[in-house]
């Protein structure tokens, strides 16, 4: 393999390491609210309407499972990309 396309992996690993990172803080704040959002339940919920409070709920749990799904997906092609770089060695 050319240098150009060991650079070519180097520099999309790189991008796929951001991008994880990025999933990976997406997800300790998306887990945050979602603890948040359980705390006030537990306290508040007698004064809220609970049809809105459980579609809110499910609406994170949502974005936390697409998130847990584009994660597992770049950390998939990390892997994969992982193993192209060491066969070009």
């Amino acid at each position: 393999m050319t240098s150009t396309n060991s650079e070519d992996l180097a520099s999309q690993y790189a991008q796929l390491i951001q991008h994880e990172d990025d999933y990976v803080n997406q997800l300790v704040t998306c887990n945050k609210l979602i603890l948040d959002a359980m705390d006030i339940i537990a306290k508040q919920a007698g004064v809220l309407d609970m049809d809105t409070v459980k579609q809110a709920a499910f609406h994170l749990h949502s974005m936390e499972q697409d998130l847990n799904r584009k994660l597992f997906k770049v950390r998939l092609e990390k892997s994969i990309l992982a193993n192209q770089m060491s066969q070009s060695t």
